[in-house]
């Protein structure tokens, strides 16, 4: 019998294997290699990638990767250690995933010292690069704000900034500047935007990104006897560059009142969650900006204060923090809560596997590069 298999079906035998074996495969031989780091396969990977849940623990800057199932369970936890970031700062956060590429970032708030890069990680392939610096480093204390993305070809991945620094009379300026992983540098984003906000992103600055846009809850706080906060999703499109606005729902008689909003992607929809503590409305937008699309799906009450939704898994069951910050996930049609075993200030994001890299450009120091199966840095 002969041992060729032919080119079309050992790609097929390919792509319904897991990253970390792929990894291994492509140092068989140069044709192994060429067909599983082609970006052709690579793209047609990620279409069939298996979905994860990472949960950082902000306390002691953790972080945990569950496998993705119906229901969400605590199968096979596996820990995960931060690149670059490891040893450096207790502030770090995860800005978002896409594409399998983590999003990583260092303390939000500045005080007059230097802004600590970025980093693009994914966690399976163990690669990671170091952004250069940015560009808009404001002398007095300042805000920034990061996002990340890709365009809706999936061809461009971008890191939004946005600098929100006080002017003399007290109203918020921001400036925007925005690093293409395909140039390999920041660039001013100048013409066409205007960002003159009187309020800045809320609730640590999560971003969610949906449909080649990166989004972020505004939060407008009351000004002097006016009761009334006004309230609505700042929108980036990474492809075309352009800032807009997505309206929330119309709320009930009594409006916001004391609650707080949060976003989240909830079944491959956008959406909003309502909390007042003693219960929240879980909303999605099942027309993408079509404002009046928006429609409430449950309504999550319990015996116990639900202290913050920290997110939502494939399946669209929430991941809310209790009293003393206990993780729990509640099943909306069950009405059924299961403790997690996790305690402490923590985040959710969703992942995907990916076969996705990049690298420094040549004239740097440093150039990550997965070789021979195993991560390595020359």
């Amino acid at each position: 019998m002969s041992d060729y298999v032919p080119t079309d079906l050992l790609i097929e035998i390919l792509q319904k294997l897991p990253v970390k074996y792929l990894i291994r495969f492509a140092a068989v031989s140069k044709s192994w290699r060429s067909i599983i780091t082609s970006a052709a396969f690579i793209a047609s990977h990620l279409s069939k990638g298996k979905n994860h849940t990472l949960i950082h623990t902000l306390s002691t800057n953790s972080l945990v990767k569950f496998t993705g199932g119906v229901p969400f369970a605590v199968n096979s936890p596996s820990k995960l250690k931060f690149p670059y970031y490891e040893s450096r700062s207790i502030y770090l956060r995860i800005v978002d995933s896409c594409d399998g590429l983590v999003c990583l970032s260092n303390n939000f708030f500045k005080i007059s010292f230097a802004q600590p890069p970025g980093v693009i990680w994914n966690p399976y392939v163990r690669n990671h690069v170091v952004l250069p610096d940015p560009t808009i480093n404001p002398k007095d204390a300042y805000i920034s704000v990061l996002g990340f993305g890709v365009d809706a070809g999936r061809s461009h991945h971008k890191v939004v900034r946005l600098v929100y620094c006080r002017d003399a009379a007290g109203i918020f300026m921001t400036q925007v500047e925005i690093f293409s992983l395909k140039t390999w540098s920041w660039r001013r984003l100048i013409g066409g935007v205007d960002l003159t906000l009187h309020a800045y992103p809320s609730l640590y600055f999560r971003q969610v990104f949906l449909n080649g846009v990166v989004h972020w809850l505004i939060e407008q706080k009351p000004i002097g006897d006016n009761s009334f906060r006004r309230s609505y999703i700042l929108a980036f499109d990474v492809g075309d560059e352009v800032f807009g606005e997505v309206m929330l729902p119309e709320w009930e008689a009594g409006g916001l009142g004391f609650a707080k909003l949060s976003i989240f992607v909830i079944r491959e929809s956008l959406g909003v969650v309502k909390l007042t503590g003693e219960s929240c409305d879980v909303w999605v937008m099942k027309e993408y900006r079509v404002k009046e699309s928006w429609t409430k799906l449950y309504t999550v009450c319990l015996f116990e204060k639900i202290e913050n939704v920290v997110g939502f898994v494939n399946s669209g069951e929430a991941l809310l923090a209790l009293e003393n910050s206990r993780l729990v996930v509640y099943n909306s049609e069950t009405k059924q809560t299961k403790d997690l075993g996790i305690y402490r200030k923590f985040f959710i994001h969703n992942y995907v596997e990916s076969l996705l890299f990049f690298e420094k450009p040549r004239c740097s120091r440093y150039k990550d590069t997965v070789r021979d199966g195993r991560h390595t840095k020359s």
